[in-house]
């Protein structure tokens, strides 16, 4: 007979090659109106949407904003989930969709002053010019790009969370690098 211990190393060794144990018994809790479960499933993925949401959208109240809109919707579809999939591609979907939407309707472009400037201010700049670079990327290279790179995430792991294949994302990837090296001035 498993102890909850055991039971809670067997739900950690899992996620990755399926759905825990105690995952699927949170997913019904909540599916079946448990607050409590729905709160730990939250607790579970707040901080790496939030990540997401940060990544794509910067720092900021805007990136909270999109994680709170991320868990709502997520609340609201909760009674559509199929408990036997893994959770985490599904919300890190609806994460890149609401970031990708907000994007769409905010669309800052960043203007640089072409005159001289103290050495600091300098690399302020070229931090304006690449964020402003990476915020023109096509929405899905550029997730793959800050997931993979900024996030640290195995080509496998930006996959699972993109819902995509590991050859897509390398794709991805590669194209978003060649298009920052054009706009950069070719800077590496």
């Amino acid at each position: 007979m498993l102890v909850a211990a055991d039971m809670r190393t067997i739900a950690t060794a899992l996620p990755l090659t399926g759905v825990s144990v105690e995952d699927k018994s949170l997913i019904a809790r909540a599916k079946a109106g448990d607050d409590r479960a729905f709160e730990a499933l939250l607790r579970q993925f707040e901080r790496p949407v939030l990540g997401l949401c940060t990544r794509l959208l910067g720092a900021g109240g805007e990136a909270e904003e999109a994680a709170q809109d991320v868990f709502w919707k997520f609340h609201r579809a909760l009674s559509t989930f199929d408990e036997e999939r893994r959770i985490e591609p599904w919300l890190f979907r609806i994460a890149f969709n609401e970031c990708r939407d907000r994007l769409r309707r905010r669309r800052v472009h960043v203007e640089l002053i072409d005159s001289p400037v103290p050495p600091a201010a300098e690399a302020a700049l070229v931090l304006a010019e690449v964020r402003e670079a990476v915020s023109r990327l096509p929405d899905r290279e550029r997730a793959a790009l800050l997931l993979r790179e900024i996030e640290g995430l195995e080509t496998r792991e930006v996959a699972e969370r993109l819902g995509t294949t590991e050859q897509t994302v390398r794709s991805q990837v590669s194209r978003a690098r060649m298009r920052l090296r054009a706009w950069l001035g070719g800077a590496r």
